[in-house]
C-alpha cells in the first residue's frame, strides 16, 4: 500500500511539472533508504547512485549510471589498458602482414629464401667442421707426443705450450660449429613461420 502511494505520488509530481512545463528535465532515483527522490536538478543525495532523467514532457531521456568504485575503476583501467594493448598488436600484425605479402607473391619465394638463407650458414658449418677435424687431429698428435715425452723425461714447455693451444683451438671451434648449428635451427623455424603466416593470410583473404 505504501508504495502504491509513493509511486502515485510520483507520477503526481510528474504530471504537475509535465502540465506546467516549468521544468526542463526531471530527475528521480533511490536513496540508501530506498525512497524515491524526485527533482529539476541532479539530487545530491544520489550522487552515489544511478539516476533517471526525464523530459518535461514525461518521456524518459537517458539514465545516468551510479559512479564507479575504486576497484570497478581499477578493472575499467586494466581492461582499457589491455584494450590499448591488443589494438597495437592488431596493428602491428597488419603492418608486418603488409611487408610480408609485399616481399613474398608465392609460396616459391619464401622456398627461394629459405634456401638461399640456409646455404650461406650450412656452408659456414661445413667450413667449421673441416677446421675443427684438422685441429682435433692436431690435439691428438700433440697429446701423442706428450705421453710419448712424459715416458723420457720432462716435457719441454713449448710442447705443453703447443698442447694447451690445441685443446683451446678444439673447444672454440667446437663452439662455433653449435652455435652455427642452432643458427641454422633459426633460420628454418623463421621460414617455417613465415610459411605458416603466407598462407593463413592468403586463406583470410579467399573468404
Amino acid at each position: 500500500m505504501k508504495g502504491a502511494v509513493k509511486t502515485l505520488k510520483t507520477l503526481f509530481f510528474l504530471s504537475i511539472c509535465i502540465t506546467s512545463g516549468a521544468h526542463a528535465a526531471i530527475f528521480m532515483c533511490k536513496d540508501a533508504s530506498g525512497r524515491t527522490l524526485t527533482a529539476d536538478r541532479l539530487i545530491p543525495e544520489c550522487a552515489d547512485r544511478a539516476v533517471r532523467e526525464y523530459g518535461n514532457n514525461g518521456a524518459k531521456k537517458r539514465d545516468i549510471a551510479a559512479p564507479l568504485t575504486a576497484d570497478q575503476k581499477r578493472e575499467k583501467q586494466q581492461q582499457d589498458d589491455q584494450k590499448k594493448v591488443e589494438q597495437l598488436a592488431a596493428e602491428e600484425q597488419k603492418k608486418a602482414d603488409r611487408a610480408l605479402t609485399a616481399r613474398y607473391r608465392s609460396e616459391d619465394d619464401i622456398t627461394a629464401a629459405r634456401k638461399r638463407d640456409t646455404t650461406v650458414v650450412s656452408d659456414q658449418i661445413a667450413q667449421q667442421k673441416k677446421a675443427l677435424s684438422s685441429a682435433d687431429q692436431e690435439w691428438k698428435d700433440t697429446q701423442a707426443a706428450v705421453t710419448a715425452q712424459k715416458k723420457k723425461g720432462v716435457v719441454p714447455a713449448g710442447m705443453q705450450y703447443k698442447l694447451d693451444r690445441a685443446e683451446q683451438s678444439v673447444r672454440a671451434l667446437t663452439t662455433r660449429v653449435n652455435e652455427s648449428e642452432v643458427e641454422l635451427a633459426q633460420v628454418h623455424a623463421k621460414y617455417d613461420a613465415t610459411l605458416q603466416r603466407f598462407r593463413e593470410i592468403a586463406t583470410a583473404s579467399t573468404r
